[in-house]
């Protein structure tokens, strides 16, 4: 039997710890390839925290909103990185594309809506979502990514409610709307549940897809084909980028305190580390001598760092067969002569374990190994979670590949 260990990157404490080691064991057994998944957390003890509350961040002074930037250009239909700008703009505001398809149609003022039929779509999609958080499929999917009844029945609410204000009388065709909305419901229902997670939950790009698939099938989409865009809402949010620029600021300017409070775990452990390391190389060691061997290390983030210079520094060759990192920093930090075990230029000792690392392109704290240190000393595996930005940097411990990946390469 092998002995996986799983260290965690930055920002996360003992409930979001006891949640990932949760989803990791999952996916470990559902390989049935023998392994004994073991603990090593150490944002608790070793990560860092506002000792003071947070007393060094300003306070708001008025909203500071300030005018939303004009649409400019449209981006053509089926583009993923479109979709993933998308997606970006929901993590933002779950709930902007409806409101900003509202915006839209009150900035058209065209005539007045004429129903043609005893309902209209935002109706009937009201009457639909009122049963969502008790549909079969969706519950089924939904408990497969740690979603629970209270984030569906709140997804369903809040979506609901801004049909109900804002475009109750909407002439968006049906199909277009219903897109729309399964999107905000899946968005809303990953929002609801990330607070209940330290920093996010580890969802990908699949498992966004597979769960907009039974909302719509729920909202009555006949085939549940996926599509991105609507033409009558691409004015209203275009371009992506611009928008999200938009919102990131405003969110920021009216919740300060409260974004402090919670980027200062993950930048913050960064900090520390930096300046304070040996705590949590230590907890790393403690985690892998109580381990039976053989153990393969999976680390992620800083926690990848942490371990490149742990066993830069002493020698495991006889207990660890393998170290795993995902979406770190090692590589880079290398490459800028920041890396505390290795001054640029230095090698690997030859004692250093084998050493493979994963990494998603669109993860922005992602980086490759073997053009640094040499496709002798790192195997580099690309995967494609399908999740934009940050939401990349954790997506892989839902990634089926990953673990097929893990199967194949050190677990066999």
């Amino acid at each position: 039997m092998t002995s996986v260990v799983l260290v965690h990157g930055t920002g996360v404490r003992s409930d979001g710890y006891d949640k990932l080691f949760e989803l990791v064991g999952r996916h470990l057994d559902e390989l049935n390839v023998g392994t004994k998944l073991l603990r090593c957390l150490w944002g608790e003890d070793h990560g860092a925290r506002l000792n003071l509350d947070g007393v060094s961040v300003p306070q708001r002074r008025g909203d500071g909103e300030g005018p939303r930037p004009a649409p400019d250009q449209p981006i053509p239909r089926g583009d993923r990185d479109a979709a993933d700008a998308i997606w970006s703009l929901l993590d933002i505001d779950p709930l902007a594309e409806l409101r900003m398809l509202a915006e839209a149609e009150a900035a058209q003022a065209g005539a007045p809506y004429v129903p043609q039929q005893d309902e209209t779509p935002a109706e009937r999609l009201i009457s639909l979502l009122k049963g969502l958080p008790d549909h079969p499929a969706v519950r089924e999917r939904a408990a497969l990514h740690d979603l629970a009844g209270s984030d569906l029945e709140s997804a369903a609410r809040s979506v609901s409610d801004v049909l109900r204000a804002l475009l109750l009388e909407t002439p968006t065709p049906m199909d277009d709307l219903r897109h729309i909305v399964a999107r905000a419901v899946v968005a809303v229902a990953l929002d609801r549940a990330d607070m209940r997670w330290d920093q996010g939950m580890s969802v990908d790009g699949a498992a966004v897809d597979g769960l907009q698939t039974v909302v719509l099938e729920a909202l009555g989409e006949p085939g549940a084909a996926l599509g991105w865009f609507s033409g009558l809402t691409k004015p209203a949010w275009l371009p992506l980028w611009r928008t999200g620029e938009w919102f990131t600021s405003w969110q920021v300017r009216r919740k300060r305190p409260g974004v402090s409070a919670q980027v200062a775990p993950p930048i913050g452990d960064i900090l520390r580390y930096q300046a304070r390391g040996e705590g949590l190389r230590e907890c790393i060691a403690d985690a892998v001598g109580a381990a039976e061997p053989p153990v393969v290390v999976l680390a992620h983030s800083l926690g990848g760092v942490a371990c490149v210079d742990l066993f830069a520094h002493q020698d495991y060759g006889q207990t660890v067969g393998a170290l795993v990192t995902v979406g770190s920093q090692a590589p880079f930090l290398y490459e800028m002569d920041a890396l505390s075990s290795l001054s640029y230029g230095q090698p690997l000792p030859v004692y250093f374990p084998r050493w493979l690392n994963a990494y998603d392109p669109r993860d922005p704290l992602a980086y490759v190994g073997a053009p640094v240190f040499g496709t002798h000393r790192v195997t580099d595996k690309e995967f494609n979670t399908g999740r934009p930005l940050l939401r990349a940097h954790s997506a892989y411990w839902d990634h089926r590949p990953f673990y097929t990946w893990l199967r194949h390469e050190v677990l066999r």
